[in-house]
């Protein structure tokens, strides 16, 4: 299982039996950015910010 974390936050998790790029894991977690800024009232990502577990 993967767990993808922007900063603190949990976005969400994938299973998988191979490893994954950061973007390979939003994108099959369906990772909204504009949903995810709204919900948080942030303005602006740091994509370095996002990292799997």
């Amino acid at each position: 299982m993967i767990k993808v974390f922007y900063e603190n936050i949990l976005v969400g998790e994938v299973i998988t039996n191979q490893s994954m790029t950061v973007e390979q894991a939003l994108e099959a977690i369906g990772f909204d950015e504009d949903v995810f800024l709204a919900e948080h009232g942030w303005d602006d990502l740091d994509y370095n910010e996002f990292r799997i577990v």
